[in-house]
């Protein structure tokens, strides 16, 4: 089956659908959350957020953030969220996602893209999907909450 799937910016429209898509990365969002994540992350220009929409509705997201880096020149863009509808995936739109996503990447003077995903059992199909799309596996991720100053 053929999917007529239009890859376009994210728009505040596209919020209800984006819950769906972040519960479905295994983040559960409330409508209110993704609200104010969006309306700061739509006011940054280091930012774009590309959505898959099909018969009028968002199936897939891909975000994506510019910065420089310290260990060598040029602009580098991360992929910060990539999600397609459990109901669409293994249809192509992951990959029209990140084929237009590598687009935005040219005309924005990008020189390198990169993407973490989750060392679990589960995310061993995306790990072998973004192989076949170019990426090769890097570095491992660590974070933690900052704690607050220890005054003695």
């Amino acid at each position: 089956m053929s999917l007529n799937v239009t890859i376009r910016n994210s728009s505040p429209e596209d919020l209800q659908d984006m819950v769906i898509l972040m519960d479905q990365l295994g983040y559960p969002t409330t409508y209110a959350e993704m609200k104010e994540r969006y309306s700061h992350i739509a006011a940054d220009s280091n930012f774009a957020t590309l959505v898959a929409e099909v018969r009028g509705r968002v199936v897939g997201l891909i975000g994506l953030q510019t910065s420089y880096l310290y260990e060598k020149n040029g602009r580098h863009c991360r992929i910060m969220a990539l999600i397609v509808h459990d109901q669409f995936r293994s249809s192509g739109i992951g990959r029209q996602l990140i084929l237009e996503a590598e687009q935005w990447a040219a005309t924005h003077g990008v020189d390198s893209l990169s993407l973490n995903s989750g060392n679990r059992p589960d995310r061993e199909a995306a790990h072998k999907f973004y192989q076949q799309m170019g990426f090769t596996a890097g570095s491992t991720g660590f974070s933690k909450k900052p704690q607050a100053l220890q005054h003695s």
